[in-house]
């Protein structure tokens, strides 16, 4: 259990839940699990001890009355058939190989949905502040207001008043919406700290953070994104990685399969020990040794079933690779032009509707104080420059959740991609 009193941030967020993720600890058993499954396919079956006596008379069940009666021990083993332990032995480490990819791409999702999440109690967070300024801006507007209707100034009226108020009690409203998203938002978040949420806010995201604690700059990212080949590069992704190596996996259980259609051996041997005649005469004691082989001819089509099925399931994973492949590539390339349009949004706000709608408020409200414009036209100029914030807050936190989507798919494969480009030089 864990809760902050604290401004709690995105950083401490990512390690928090890849620390305390139990998928993650399992993992850690499996790979032990696996670990020793592989050593113990190396050992041959348990050898079979076996003790007679053997053609013992009925007719008074002496040991020695018969000279065919024999004391028997023997001990038999069974042979591996063919290359079946090598096999499994490559089976348990391709599957502790999966296990270990699994681990890396549980992580990095783990940190990306954790992200989104505290991006979205950020965002709520944010337009709380928005509201304290909107807040603030009607304040200094009513101030205004009723000064000028003080003043007894032309145009200056108690309609003037009432609109303003009405303003702020509309704020009110959208104030008490605001802190339910942020509520609401601290409680989605909560789920990966196993209690509540008590910080009362969150800090500023780094961009190290929001590059998912990968030592790289925003810009690097950029210009991996721009020089890499989607198609090619996500083969090496942590999620197609796990894929394929569950596709050697199968192939090894297809070797197995195939193994299957070969001899088995089994050596055996014994020893049988005569006790002397009844008249003294020395009797000799027996040493037998067997080969024994099973044929597996019998049952053909059975076997070639089983290898069919083998194989199929092999190729059905080959394909659920290419077919993660090429949705990573498809997601990444909706991300870049996603991230594209926000950049370009940010720029036509920054340096054109920003400052245009800042220079009309201040011309309005001029406009009023000399009797020119309406309560009406000043109060909308006023929130329209909070909308404003409102939008390009919307559109800084979509392109930090843009970013941290291309984070989770590039990073990961960053050192394949930058040795191949540096290759192609």
């Amino acid at each position: 259990m864990c809760t902050h009193s604290a401004a709690l941030s995105l950083s401490q967020t990512q390690q928090h839940v890849v620390a305390n993720d139990p998928f993650l600890e399992g993992s850690n058993y499996r790979k032990k699990a696996l670990e020793n499954e592989k050593m113990a396919a190396d050992y041959w079956s348990n050898p079979q001890l076996s003790s007679s006596i053997q053609n013992l008379p009925t007719n008074g069940f002496s040991l020695n009355q018969e000279p065919m009666t024999q004391f028997k021990v023997g001990i038999k083993q069974a042979l591996p058939r063919g290359d079946v332990n090598t096999l499994k032995q490559q089976k348990y480490a391709a599957k502790s190989k999966v296990v270990s990819a699994e681990s890396v791409s549980r992580a990095l999702w783990l940190k990306r949905e954790a992200s989104v999440d505290w991006l979205n109690w950020y965002y709520a967070s944010q337009r709380e502040v928005l509201v304290d300024q909107e807040r603030k801006l009607l304040e200094k507007l009513l101030e205004f207001t009723q000064s000028h209707y003080t003043q007894a100034i032309d145009g200056a009226s108690q309609q003037d008043i009432l609109q303003v108020r009405i303003a702020q009690l509309a704020l009110e409203d959208k104030a008490t919406q605001t802190h339910q998203l942020v509520e609401e938002a601290k409680a989605r978040l909560s789920k990966w700290f196993g209690a509540p949420i008590v910080s009362t806010k969150p800090d500023a995201p780094s961009d190290k953070s929001i590059l998912l604690g990968y030592e790289m700059s925003s810009k690097q990212l950029s210009r991996l994104i721009d020089q890499s080949e989607p198609f090619t590069l996500f083969q090496y992704h942590p999620e197609a990685q796990a894929l394929k190596l569950q596709t050697r996996v199968k192939a090894a259980e297809l070797a197995i399969e195939k193994e299957q259609t070969k001899a088995q051996w089994t050596v055996d041997a014994s020893y049988g020990y005569r006790q002397d005649a009844e008249n003294g005469a020395s009797r000799a004691d027996f040493v037998s040794i067997g080969v024994n082989v099973d044929l597996p001819f019998f049952n053909r089509a059975k076997q070639n079933a089983l290898i069919g099925a083998a194989a199929s399931r092999m190729h059905a994973k080959e394909t659920e690779f290419r077919l993660k492949v090429n949705a990573l590539a498809s997601q990444a390339e909706v991300l870049r032009n996603r991230l594209t349009s926000l950049s370009e949004r940010e720029v036509l706000y920054l340096n054109g509707l920003k400052q245009e709608v800042e220079q009309l408020a201040a011309s309005i409200l001029s406009a009023y104080a000399s009797d020119e414009a309406s309560i009406e036209d000043v109060v909308r100029a006023q929130l329209r420059q909070v909308e404003i914030e409102e939008t390009l807050l919307s559109i800084d936190v979509q392109k930090m959740e843009t970013l941290i989507m291309l984070a989770y798919l590039y990073l990961p494969v960053s050192s394949y991609a930058q040795s191949t480009v540096g290759a192609s030089r």
